[in-house]
């Protein structure tokens, strides 16, 4: 009970709250003994409003110190009330001291949280169960261009160029729990598509119900951009841009495995196309002369090829032509139509004729296990095609066992 200011009264439960021993502890005390200065102006304030018979006041919390001296948080309600024929007010307080500390520590846990989120350079991200984003860190802005604001309530797989990659990431989040660098692609809100590393696990409520998924996503466009380069440059010869030796002999071994030695498979033939006296080429004309000259000739087979066929470069001025579905009759036509045109278009600076190929032409046979009896064998063909003159197309004959081989013929 507090008249004019002071306490009179305060029940057991009062007294414990505040470290007294007994009422005269705090009996005839002002409440502005115990009050923290900071909320003294707010909680006399609403003694006042209460013994002038205004009303009683809403609960307001504010801390005190006990008369130990410990601060605790306390929620007030407080009634008008008559004390001895005198205007009072009645207070009723419960300790709020652990939920305010709870409280707090929630709200420092919320600042740092959100402290860590906006300074994030990946994006943190949160869906709901059917895929609805609830929240998304401000470095979404930096990364697809939009504010979270924007994206916040959105599907995820709007974002997605191909639903279907989105799809995958869920189904794999549902079958494992979790996912680790998986791939993807988002589409900015320029238009322009990039490559992303998602890390998420999936999130379940109280009845084991999956609920959404919570994790992180990078933008990796760089780093794929320089993959994408390093394997061209692994795999790509540098001057003609065609597949080099290392990729076009793993090609043919594929090709190949994929027969597995069936008698029924689609056929598949190769050709090895070697330049005529190539270094005639080099030494008159000079290097660069040279190096046109093979960019030319890499034009015309690439013309001349179907869709589907692969050309590389063996080294130097040797290539292989991997014909696949195709039988030998439509493979020499092929062979054929490409020595022509070599001899017939000379690059620049070369005269008509200055520039022929000889061409070797060998069919897969079930016996071919690996690659290394169907190259034998049409090296075999290119060369005999040297030794008959050059500037002409030879046939192999077909091998008798795998890594056996015969001479073509003419």
């Amino acid at each position: 009970m507090i008249v004019d200011g002071s306490i009179r009264y305060a029940n057991r439960a009062a007294l414990t709250l505040m470290d007294a021993d007994a009422l005269d502890a705090v009996a005839g005390r002002p409440v502005a003994d115990f009050v923290h200065p900071l909320d003294l102006h707010r909680v006399e304030a609403r003694i006042r409003y209460a013994a002038e018979e205004s009303g009683s006041n809403p609960p307001t919390e504010f801390r005190v110190f006990t008369c130990n001296g410990v601060q605790r948080v306390l929620a007030m309600t407080s009634n008008h009330a008559v004390f001895e024929g005198r205007n009072a007010v009645l207070a009723a307080f419960v300790d709020m001291t652990e939920r305010a500390a709870m409280d707090a520590r929630l709200q420092e846990t919320d600042r740092n949280f959100q402290r860590i989120m906006n300074t994030m350079q990946d994006v943190f991200y949160r869906t709901d169960a059917q895929g609805v984003t609830r929240y998304v860190c401000p470095a979404v802005k930096n990364v697809l261009g939009y504010s979270a604001d924007e994206i916040i309530g959105l599907p995820a797989a709007a974002f997605y160029p191909d639903i279907s990659e989105r799809e995958r990431l869920v189904q794999a989040i549902r079958e494992h729990g979790f996912v680790h660098d998986f791939p993807g692609r988002m589409r900015r809100a320029d238009g322009s598509i990039i490559d992303i590393s998602i890390s998420t696990h999936a999130l379940f409520d109280e009845r084991g119900q999956f609920a959404g998924v919570e994790g992180i996503w990078r933008d990796i466009t760089q780093r794929k951009a320089m993959e994408r380069e390093l394997e061209r440059m692994a795999t790509r010869d540098d001057l003609t841009g065609l597949p080099n030796r290392r990729s076009i002999l793993g090609t043919l071994e594929q090709a190949i495995e994929r027969r597995g030695g069936r008698r029924d498979a689609a056929p598949l033939c190769v050709l090895m196309l070697d330049l005529d006296l190539f270094k005639r080429v080099n030494d008159a004309y000079g290097h660069l002369a040279g190096d046109a000259a093979l960019q030319h000739v890499t034009e015309i087979m690439q013309q001349l090829s179907r869709d589907g066929d692969v050309l590389g470069r063996l080294g130097g001025e040797e290539f292989l032509l991997i014909v696949d579905g195709a039988g030998l009759q439509a493979t020499l036509d092929i062979a054929e139509r490409i020595r022509s045109a070599v001899e017939c278009n000379p690059p620049p600076r070369l005269p008509a004729g200055g520039l022929t190929v000889s061409i070797g032409v060998a069919q897969w046979s079930p016996l071919d296990r690996h690659a290394r009896a169907l190259l034998d064998r049409v090296d075999r063909a290119m060369y005999t095609a040297k030794h008959a003159g050059r500037n002409r197309v030879r046939e192999a004959l077909e091998s008798v066992a795998d890594g056996e081989s015969e001479s073509g013929g003419a």
